[in-house]
């Protein structure tokens, strides 16, 4: 007999359903050792593991087509890890060593396979994992596979011609209609994307990509897969056994498209044909194509709650050994889970990309040019920087206003840019950020700084100016500030002037200067306001440096010609005020004939005046930085960028370059729950070192507490306090809602340009991506995930947020209520208009594993709800209820829980990830019921 707590005194009732969750877990080690092998034929073996130790998502067949279903053999990081935390529990519960072992086996499976061979990490860094392998056997991809960015694989854009919406592809090279997997659409214009399930963009007259114009779609009806199925968009086969001269057909759903439309599709190309074939436990993407990633680990990316839940696995099996290769696992994910949490971190306003058909990728983007009839043309070029080509002397400007940072005042402004004119010529740069104090539309501040010249083709610089150095660019009253431009310069030729980028105007200020050099006392010179809304302004001061004596001249309101001194300045900056009683009358007047000298000039506002030398000197240089009033620098304590803009201008026709350009040092709260919450998304991207900028909505589903509550530092309070707000505020949401506590929202829209198409910002909703349906297992994941970090936390003797316990409690006396009221049903289904109703005969194993689960961690830290046994009884009932034990010997879904058993076949359905979840329930429940409230149910102190 196994030395285990069941050997203790017990009810005899109690001592029998201890009994008979120790055997289902016993029953199902079975179950899962009779359904290990390696599959040659998916269709004619079915395993639910294979010899290495991986689990499949699915035991039973799916399907061959992608167009049918995702790939066949999935292997998830999600269900790998509940595997190795339910065999963990299972030892926990029994200390039975085989349970250890297999747990132990099933950790380095994941350790080999989903992060591919990568050593473990002595100290805590970002290391990725792949969310999914091939768990069967060897299988064809779909193909033409793109190696660097295996997303956008695929045939993409290929001509071909159309009668009533139909097209047979041709069979053979170059086009493989035979091999037909998977098709989207066919379409007029091009793709916003390289990847066959983009978005459609117009065409400009010149070929250029229009990015102010949809193109057109026609989406796919069905088509006749290289397996002889005509298979419609939903994945329903509509027909089977079609002859190999079908197959490669296609029909849109508009019928009327005829003629030449572009069209994407993928095939399932044989190796001797070219294909590849993914082989068995290799990391591979499943969606839009299944395809292996053969580049850098950067093409890899886990699940969040896979990544939360391995941390789990690892932390578990440090507990239990004491090995520190588990520990630096479980640091290793700390880390990497905690960057997903960095939202804001890999958004740029515009950004380098190798991926990215258009120069515009994050938020709502655009460009214009001044003067407005020289049409520049945006591309990339092939290191990924956005090109601006122009024909012409011109200023390009590109502007962001949907990518928002919260800064401070040791916020950065990072642009990265480069590039020179036809001439050789350098070109020059400003930024332009609004900032906004509440993210209201059409609110905030513009703010301005000069960036030093490029001076190269081919090196780009990156410069990271502090927001100090910005400066308004406009007043209170909405009127500029009148800054140093060469627009505004006119001269005669032997005068030349530049704009330069100044470093040190005053102390902590950089910014733009026209500097212009006078060989000598000859020639002419004038500032003009003309750039200006209403083209005139007073004439209050000027800041300038010069190395000699100037005059600035204009004539007055009466026509007298007036003149002011401006002295040599010693190599600074100053600024010298403009008064009606220093100003002197000229010497030379014309049309003053017959008139009394005035006194003092009469003058309110100017169009422009005049900079002269005022002495026989030679070879004297004059800098102006700004007319009148200087403008403050910024110095807010907070904000948000609601706008950047980036001008780039050349003296002649350039080809300028654009890198990242980004907020460094920003403030990590600029969204509700923030830093904290873990967002649906986390895309690492080929050749850097981003995660990419969409990130989608979050789910309460995703949200795994416990991440934040094993830091020996408590580093993580503030993001555990944001974590456990998140999921409070989601059930508080949905009881306004529906009139019920217990159940939480199923994501939240966050006010961010990635989430606006699903719905209102800053707001709560029942569905995912928008009108999509929200799978329901997320539910008794959050629920499941407090309890987790709430038993954590009693374990280790850390305060416990009260919003956490109230979190689960409300699940808890909810659940209890939902299964008195309906004899004993739990729930599995929650729909997005209506509360929670019973359905009866929908057993769904992994809910029960957590219902049971957390209601065992919740009984385990202290819960005092009433009735808590009532639902883990209801569990456990279930579970038993639904436990497989078929008449037929040998059967080999014996000591599984099945939603089609299947007797008379092979082919009974499993779904892999349910095991773990069930194996921690059951484990739980027998540490609950033998050791009760506050056990610390590891058996051991925190290793060293």
């Amino acid at each position: 007999m196994f030395q285990t707590p069941l050997n203790s005194r017990r009810p005899t009732c109690q001592k029998a359903a201890l009994a008979n969750a120790l055997n289902m877990i016993e029953g199902h080690h079975r179950f899962l050792q009779r359904n290990t092998g390696d599959t040659t034929d998916a269709t004619l073996q079915h395993f639910v593991q294979n010899t290495q130790g991986v689990l499949a998502n699915n035991r039973h067949f799916i399907a061959h087509s992608q167009m049918e279903y995702q790939p066949n053999g999935d292997g998830t990081t999600e269900g790998q890890s509940l595997h190795i935390l339910g065999y963990a529990h299972a030892y926990l519960a029994t200390r039975d060593p085989r349970y250890l072992e297999a747990a132990v086996w099933y950790w380095e499976a994941y350790e080999a396979y989903f992060y591919a061979g990568q050593p473990i990490p002595d100290t805590p860094q970002r290391r990725i994992a792949n969310w999914i392998v091939n768990a069967k056997e060897p299988v064809l991809a779909n193909w033409p596979i793109n190696v660097a960015e295996p997303t956008h694989s695929g045939f993409k854009g290929v001509e071909f011609t159309f009668s009533n919406g139909a097209l047979a592809i041709p069979h053979g090279a170059p086009h493989w209609g035979e091999y037909l997997d998977k098709a989207t659409f066919a379409f007029d214009g091009a793709l916003a994307w390289d990847a066959i399930n983009a978005t459609v963009q117009g065409v400009k007259p010149d070929g250029a990509t229009d990015w102010d114009q949809g193109g057109v779609q026609y989406d796919v009806d069905w088509i006749i897969a290289w397996t002889g199925q005509k298979i419609n968009w939903d994945g329903d086969v509509l027909s089977a056994g079609h002859p190999l001269a079908e197959r490669g057909q296609v029909q849109l759903k508009n019928t009327g498209v005829n003629g030449a439309h572009k069209f994407n599709y993928a095939t399932r190309q044989p190796v001797e044909h070219g294909g590849y074939l993914i082989p068995r436990n290799a990391v591979q993407h499943n969606r839009p194509l299944h395809v292996p990633l053969l580049g850098s680990v950067n093409q890899m990316g886990n699940a969040a709650d896979g990544e939360e839940w391995y941390m789990d696995a690892c932390y578990l099996l440090w507990r239990i050994t004491g090995e520190s290769r588990y520990k630096k696992a479980m640091d290793a994910c700390r880390f990497t889970a905690h960057e997903y949490t960095q939202i804001d971190s890999t958004d740029r306003f515009f950004r380098q990309s190798t991926t990215a058909g258009t120069p515009f990728t994050d938020g709502i983007s655009y460009e214009f040019t001044y003067p407005s009839e020289v049409t520049p043309v945006l591309g990339r070029d092939s290191l990924g920087y956005i090109t601006m080509q122009t024909d012409a002397a011109a200023q390009v400007s590109i502007e962001q206003q949907s990518v928002w940072f919260r800064i401070s005042p040791d916020s950065l402004v990072r642009t990265c840019y480069g590039g020179v004119d036809i001439n050789n010529g350098p070109l020059t740069a400003k930024v332009e950020v609004t900032i906004s104090q509440d993210k209201a539309e059409g609110s905030g501040i513009k703010y301005g700084c000069a960036l030093p010249k490029s001076v190269s083709s081919v090196e780009l610089v990156t410069h990271d100016i502090p927001l100090s150095q910005f400066t308004r660019l406009t007043k209170d009253d909405g009127s500029e500030y009148i800054m140093a431009d060469l627009r505004a310069v006119s001269s005669s030729d032997d005068i030349v002037s530049v704009e330069s980028y100044e470093p040190a105007i005053f102390e902590g200020r950089a910014g733009t200067v026209v500097k212009s050099f006078f060989p000598d006392d000859e020639g002419w010179y004038s500032i003009g306001h003309y750039l200006l809304a209403g083209e005139k302004a007073p004439m209050h001061s000027i800041t300038y440096r010069a190395d000699g004596y100037f005059n600035l001249r204009f004539a007055d309101d009466d026509g007298w010609r007036w003149w002011w001194m401006l002295p040599p300045t010693g190599g600074a900056f100053v600024t010298l005020q403009i008064r009606p009683e220093d100003a002197t009358l000229s010497g030379y007047q014309p049309g003053a004939a017959g008139r009394p000298d005035p006194a003092a000039p009469v003058y309110s506002q100017i169009e422009e005046f005049s900079i002269l030398m005022d002495s026989s000197d030679t070879n004297l240089t004059f800098e102006y930085y700004c007319i009148n009033e200087l403008p403050p620098a910024f110095a807010e304590q907070d904000g948000y960028t609601l706008q950047y803009r980036l001008t780039v201008s050349g003296q002649a026709q350039f080809r300028g370059l654009v890198g990242d350009c980004t907020i460094r040092n920003y403030r990590n709260d600029s969204l509700a729950y923030c830093p904290g919450v873990i967002p649906f998304s986390n895309i690492y991207s080929e050749g850097t070192d981003q995660i990419g900028a969409w990130h989608g909505m979050p789910y309460p589903g995703y949200q795994y507490p416990f991440i934040y509550c094993i830091d020996p530092l408590d580093q993580y309070v503030g993001e555990l306090q944001n974590m456990v707000e998140f999921l409070y505020d989601s059930q508080h949401w949905y009881q306004q809602r529906f009139g019920q506590l217990g159940p939480g929202a199923s994501a939240y829209v966050w006010n961010r340009w990635d989430n606006y198409k699903y719905g209102e910002p800053d707001t709560w909703t029942m569905h995912h991506w928008g009108t999509g349906t929200a799978w329901s297992g997320y539910q008794p994941r959050a629920m499941m995930g407090a309890c987790r970090a709430w038993y954590e936390l009693v374990h280790q003797g850390k305060p416990v947020p009260s919003k956490l316990i109230a979190y689960a409690e409300n699940w808890i006396t909810w659940l209890i209520q939902f299964v008195k009221a309906h004899d004993g049903i739990l729930p599995t289904d929650f729909p997005m208009a209506s509360v929670p109703q019973p359905v009866p005969d929908d057993f769904t194993g992994h809910m029960t594993g957590l219902w049971l689960a957390g209601a065992c961690l919740a009984g385990l830290a202290g819960s005092q709800v009433a009735e808590l046994d009532v639902l883990i009884e209801a569990c456990v009932s279930e579970l038993q209820q639904y436990y497989v034990v078929t008449p037929v010997p040998g059967q080999p879904m014996n000591g599984s829980w099945s939603p089609a058993v299947r007797l008379g076949t092979d082919n009974g359905m499993f779904f892999g990830f349910w095991a773990g979840e069930i194996l921690r329930g059951l484990s739980l429940y027998i540490q609950y019921r033998t050791l009760g409230a506050g056990a610390n149910i590891y058996g051991a102190p925190l290793p060293a």
